[in-house]
């Protein structure tokens, strides 16, 4: 309840509301963006602009669906107009910065596991697990039936444990 009283202070101007969602919620925001580009300024710029997005179109939320759903939402879709951007504008193969914390080897293989994936299950995997979304709340961001959030979290899976298995034998 106090989200949606938040997001209501919000709406009518208070500014202390707006940065109150804005500390709940960036730092999840930034790690699905970092994750998925892997460069510390990029997924900086990438969640301030998610941020932006959500002061301009905050009216607009309505609590049929959670908030969390709805700010993923303009993260993915931010995320997608990034990618549209840098396919034509950034040269192919451009080193990419790594945090320090990315040099643990189970996450590198995390990443490389799901990097293999198709986009539609490794995006669902990505909220489902590293974001903590339910399947309704995955449904939600990428607007598709929640039976289909499920199969594609479970085809990832299981693509990912087949890979283990014929790497490591």
């Amino acid at each position: 309840m106090k989200i949606l009283w938040l997001i209501s202070q919000a709406v009518h101007g208070s500014r202390a509301a707006l940065e109150e969602l804005v500390q709940l919620y960036y730092d999840n925001i930034y790690q699905y963006l970092f994750f998925r580009v892997q460069n510390r300024e990029t997924a900086e710029d990438l969640t301030q602009d998610v941020f932006v997005k959500l002061t301009k179109s905050l009216h607009l939320y309505r609590p049929t669906a959670s908030f969390s759903s709805y700010l993923y939402r303009i993260a993915h879709n931010t995320l997608v107009d990034y990618y549209r951007s840098y396919k034509q504008t950034e040269p192919l193969g451009e080193a990419r910065e790594t945090d320090p914390m990315n040099q643990v080897e189970a996450r590198l293989d995390a990443q490389r596991l799901l990097a293999q994936l198709p986009e539609e299950q490794r995006t669902c995997l990505e909220l489902y697990y590293l974001q903590g979304l339910t399947f309704r709340e995955v449904a939600q961001v990428l607007q598709i039936p929640i039976p289909t959030a499920k199969s594609r979290v479970q085809r990832g899976l299981a693509a990912c444990r087949k890979r283990m298995e014929e790497h490591h034998g």
